[in-house]
């Protein structure tokens, strides 16, 4: 199996750099050993070419294991369903002998283009400073995203939202009121 750096398109959006540490518990995650998780959520401008991270982090396998456990059985069961149903097998194993950016060309669901989605997210299972080719980079599109949404359960949700309210939600003195300033002209 190839061993291939982390594409730049999984660097972090805040540092323009590799993630060094897990978003739940700070583990330094660029040792050989340490296997992680990366998932950034970008939104594209129809009409231009510019485009927006709306969130990205790495998680350490541990702390994602726990994060899944909190996922309601249900959820997790329809969620491993739809995946199974609608996944080209062939194709994803295949993706193992491509170069880690080919999976974020076109959804890995539907097929669809990077360019052609409004959002999309991709993943990327790491190892220290390495991409793990055995579970190759795929993007998902919004549209997938919209389907899986219903499958999921309220608590399933919940437990989510609270992920990223914790880990993304501007800094709460940006919300109070500003007082009036005076403007001498």
């Amino acid at each position: 199996m190839q061993e291939n750096d982390i594409p730049r398109e999984f660097y972090s959006f805040e540092t323009n750099a590799p993630f060094e540490r897990c978003i739940e518990c700070e583990k330094y995650l660029l040792d050989d050993e340490t296997e992680y998780i990366i998932e950034k959520a970008v939104k594209n401008y129809e009409g231009y070419s510019a485009k927006d991270t709306v969130f990205d982090y790495a998680i350490c396998m541990d702390c994602a294991e726990r994060m899944r456990k909190e996922i309601s059985q249900e959820s997790w069961k329809s969620m491993m369903q739809y995946f199974q149903e609608n996944i080209d097998v062939q194709s994803r194993l295949e993706m193992q002998f491509q170069s880690p950016e080919e999976g974020l060309k076109n959804c890995m669901i539907k097929k669809t283009g990077v360019n052609d989605c409004r959002e999309y997210q991709i993943y990327a299972h790491c190892k220290g400073r390495k991409v793990n080719m055995e579970n190759p980079p795929y993007m998902i599109s919004g549209e997938v995203m919209e389907e899986l949404l219903p499958l999921l359960s309220d608590k399933t949700i919940d437990e989510m939202n609270g992920f990223l309210k914790k880990h993304f939600s501007p800094d709460p003195s940006l919300m109070e009121p500003v007082p009036p300033r005076l403007v001498l002209l």
